[in-house]
């Protein structure tokens, strides 16, 4: 008989997903900010769950902010407005999201 190895596919793993870029943001803010609890988070390994966390909670944020713009906002169809109606939608949303959900020191996930 021989060994068979069984793999099953799985979730990747927390240590595994990437932080995103709120999440990067958010570390390099408390690593600035707010350096003694950047070190203890770090030295009790949560450091970067609570960035995933935070990536999370400001990009769902974020899509919640994306569509309340369009709903205020209409879409134009022209490419030249459809240009500017985009980097002025990103820019609100992203600014908002930065001031309200990233730039906190959170200290759990």
């Amino acid at each position: 008989m021989t060994n068979v190895k069984i793999s099953t596919v799985s979730e990747p793993s927390i240590e595994e997903s990437p932080i995103g870029s709120y999440g990067t943001r958010w570390l390099s803010f408390m690593e600035s900010n707010h350096k003694k609890l950047f070190r203890e988070l770090k030295k009790s390994d949560i450091l970067t769950e609570v960035a995933r966390s935070v990536d999370k909670y400001a990009r769902d944020y974020k899509n919640l902010l994306d569509r309340q713009y369009e709903q205020m906002y209409p879409r134009p169809c022209e490419d030249e407005a459809l240009r500017k109606w985009k980097f002025t939608r990103d820019y609100y949303t992203d600014s908002e999201v930065m001031r309200e959900r990233v730039l906190h020191p959170y200290r759990t996930p």
